[in-house]
């Protein structure tokens, strides 16, 4: 197999041999193995050329870091600016990447405008809600491919839901979003992503409770995103999130890794090669699993982290694949492995963990991650524990990095990937 990028669109123009890894970029064998391969941008990363440059190069799909956030789409009441949303959205689309929107609506008090927060009547919220969730997708209709409907609707190191002013629209307000944004535009995948359940004890079953009552009651929704924000020194058990991952797609519907970044320790040789090994387990973990379409990781380069501004972990973090230059590092090499592994495999990576009648399809994070999360919680007694403790909505400036047919809808055709066809049977993301 082989694959060479347009240079119309300012891609590499050398031809992809997966045999030879290091003649492919990242975006060329996603392309190949059918994968949604993301970072995220701000307006002001899209015109910076090294940034653009290596977005466009390497990923086939974008996130608007920020820039779709209710604090930055409708800062104050009525007062409505997509400008760094528009930059962000035409750079994906003049690039040939398909653009997750993320978010609509995000249930963390912290970053939900003062206005909003001020309103106590619930027929007066739910009315600033349907405005935000209209007035965003009709705006980007038929160029967003999907959303994040909800963001974060459980309380960050708990399985309840969280402290958001939404839930005073009653335990329904999830369903009625979803509902309406599959009105505003029938065509785009609709999404619920959250946090921390790759770690948080029972937070993994209380997603699944949540969203498989979602499906039941049809409500068209057709992807959950885990966000994969991973813990500095915590290895990944590859069997358990395999298992997540999988009682996602056995509910019928799509998963994605939306949020990746691995902090590490700034003093330890070792630490570029842990880090490398974590994203390989991660990558490969994703591709084991039909139906796991996306992985993105928060940010492009450890210049830019969000992580080493929130004075939690010891700096720099270096969480992403290129360092503060730009460079490709350890891990963004062990991730093109062990997609050009994929490639040149004689059929997509087995998935020989199938469960079966006697391997309940649900124990995934309970007791299993109750070290790992004793351990995290000690660290929060440290100060270091990756706690979202980002400005307040009303003081973010543009440069601030946040975190970030069927009973589903209309049914969406897919190739073994899972990944939604397009006419011709072009895969996503492919340019």
């Amino acid at each position: 197999l082989t694959l060479s990028i347009d240079t119309r669109i300012g891609l590499a123009s050398e031809v992809c041999e997966p045999q030879v890894p290091s003649s492919c970029s990242l975006r060329q064998l996603a392309d190949m193995t059918h994968m949604r391969l993301g970072s995220t941008a701000e307006a002001a990363e899209t015109t910076d050329a090294n940034h653009a440059d290596l977005l466009a190069r390497e990923f086939n799909a974008l996130t608007p870091e920020n820039a779709l956030k209710w604090y930055a789409t409708q800062p104050t009441a009525g007062t409505w600016d997509f400008t760094d949303a528009d930059t962000v959205v035409q750079f994906a689309l003049d690039n040939g990447m398909q653009i997750r929107g993320h978010t609509l609506l995000w249930a963390q008090d912290t970053y939900t405008p003062a206005w909003v927060l001020g309103i106590s009547d619930p027929t007066a919220l739910q009315i600033e809600v349907d405005a935000q969730i209209t007035a965003t997708m009709d705006h980007f209709a038929g160029r967003v491919h999907r959303w994040d409907v909800v963001n974060e609707p459980l309380a960050t190191l708990g399985t309840g839901p969280s402290d958001s002013v939404l839930w005073r629209l009653g335990p329904q307000w999830i369903a009625d979003a979803f509902r309406l944004a599959h009105s505003v535009d029938p065509d785009a995948e609709l999404w619920l992503n959250e946090y921390g359940t790759d770690w948080v004890p029972g937070k993994h079953e209380a997603l699944l409770d949540l969203v498989r009552g979602l499906v039941d009651d049809g409500v068209p929704i057709h992807g959950v995103g885990l966000q994969t924000h991973r813990l500095p020194g915590f290895a990944i058990d590859p069997d358990r999130f395999i298992a997540q991952l999988r009682d996602v797609t056995s509910l019928g519907l799509q998963v994605a890794i939306t949020e990746l970044d691995i902090p590490i320790s700034p003093t330890d040789p070792s630490a570029l090669d842990q880090q490398a090994t974590e994203y390989a387990s991660i990558v490969t973990s994703c591709l084991r699993v039909p139906g796991c379409v996306e992985i993105t990781t928060w940010g492009l380069s450890d210049g830019s982290t969000w992580l080493d501004s929130l004075g939690r972990f010891p700096t720099p973090t270096r969480p992403l694949l290129f360092d503060a230059a730009f460079a490709p590092k350890p891990a963004y090499r062990a991730v093109r492995d062990v997609l050009a592994a994929a490639v040149i495999s004689e059929s997509s990576p087995t998935d020989s963990l199938q469960p079966t009648a006697e391997e309940p399809t649900l124990p995934v994070t309970g007791s299993g991650t109750g070290p790992l999360a004793v351990a995290a919680l000690v660290m929060l007694g440290a100060g270091l524990l990756l706690v979202r403790s980002a400005p307040s909505a009303g003081s973010l400036s543009p440069v601030s990095r946040g975190r970030g047919g069927d009973r589903r809808g209309a049914p969406i055709p897919s190739d073994h990937r899972g990944n939604p066809r397009r006419p011709g049977g072009v895969p996503p993301g492919c340019s």
